[in-house]
């Protein structure tokens, strides 16, 4: 039968870091080569502890509360997968919430509110649900946010947003665009904002100057894109391409321009923040930035499970980076 000193003289580490993955000790610092190397070992050998035992011990429930917006968003399921992989390594499981609409995750809130949990994966939108469950949570347990939002306690996991938009905007510019859009998700998010930053950065690099009616808003939804790319080709003479900061949203617009007759990539260009299989599919079919959305949601599982509280820090996912993904929905202008 397998031991924690059989696991730590196989992964040449003390008996003492095996006990402490194998718990969950929120005050352990090892690299995440040494834990992966660990838990690799644990499942090998097939090591499992007295569970009873070690909740006595840890006076821990063994779940996670993940809290979403929009779950049926194809661009959350790899954050999802990320986050539930990272949490069957550390033997935690995750609960799903859904914080789109008022009362949807009340049952989430209970849990947290009670201690039901030992953790909160906030994906920020800066609604007033986001904040009361940060609040929540603040009182009881580690929180981790997701791209957006602030708090004194809690830690933010971010990627390269305004490196995502240089790389799309870019890749424009050097088909030979120069009259480039860009539709933002929400200005109020500090995401969305990073990512014009970086549309802007990458223009002004080639010495030109963007205009006002050249930043549109596009959401994340496939309707938002719809409105935003007629809303912005109408109201920015000259246009021939554009920026969308949501694949989905990026896909509705694709939509909204073959519904206006304008050809793509003939009459205009588009190229879409973050990856998606339906991107793939799509007539024409959509160039993309692949943006880590599986790390980020391993990240902010093993960052919350590591942690005990403490001052917030920013933690930004950069291996692997965002790539281009070129397609057909990008070419040449006129």
């Amino acid at each position: 039968m397998a031991t924690i000193t059989t696991i730590a003289r196989e992964a040449g580490v003390s008996p003492a870091v095996v006990s402490r993955i194998v718990n969950c000790d929120a005050s352990l610092r090892v690299s995440r080569a040494t834990r992966e190397r660990v838990e690799k070992i644990i499942r090998k050998l097939d090591y499992s502890p007295h569970a009873a035992a070690r909740s006595l011990r840890s006076a821990k429930s063994g779940m996670l509360a993940l809290v979403m917006h929009n779950l049926d968003n194809p661009v959350n399921a790899s954050i999802v997968g990320g986050a539930q992989g990272a949490a069957a390594r550390l033997g935690k499981c995750i609960i799903l919430g859904e914080a789109s609409k008022p009362g949807e995750c009340s049952h989430v809130e209970d849990l947290i509110g009670g201690g039901g949990v030992d953790g909160l994966i906030l994906q920020g939108a800066a609604t007033e649900m986001d904040r009361a469950l940060s609040r929540a949570a603040r009182r009881k347990i580690p929180t981790v946010l997701l791209q957006s939002g602030k708090s004194e306690n809690a830690t933010l996991v971010e990627f390269e947003n305004r490196n995502a938009a240089w790389l799309a905007t870019s890749h424009l510019i050097e088909l030979g665009h120069r009259r480039i859009g860009i539709l933002d998700v929400d200005k109020q998010l500090e995401f969305s904002r990073e990512r014009v930053a970086g549309w802007k950065d990458a223009l002004l690099n080639f010495g030109i100057q963007p205009e006002p009616s050249w930043h549109g808003t596009g959401g994340s939804h496939f309707a938002d894109g719809a409105r935003g790319i007629e809303n912005l080709v109408g109201g920015a003479e000259g246009l021939t391409a554009a920026v969308s900061s949501n694949v989905i949203s990026g896909i509705g617009a694709l939509a909204r321009l073959a519904d206006m007759e304008i050809a793509v990539p003939g009459d205009f260009s588009l190229v879409a923040i973050h990856d998606s299989e339906l991107a793939g599919y799509v007539r024409p079919s959509l160039t993309t930035v692949r943006t880590p959305l599986k790390h980020m949601g391993e990240t902010a599982v093993e960052e919350v499970c590591s942690r005990s509280g403490g001052h917030a820090r920013r933690i930004a996912v950069r291996e692997p980076g965002p790539s281009l993904e070129i397609r057909m929905s990008a070419g040449p202008p006129r």
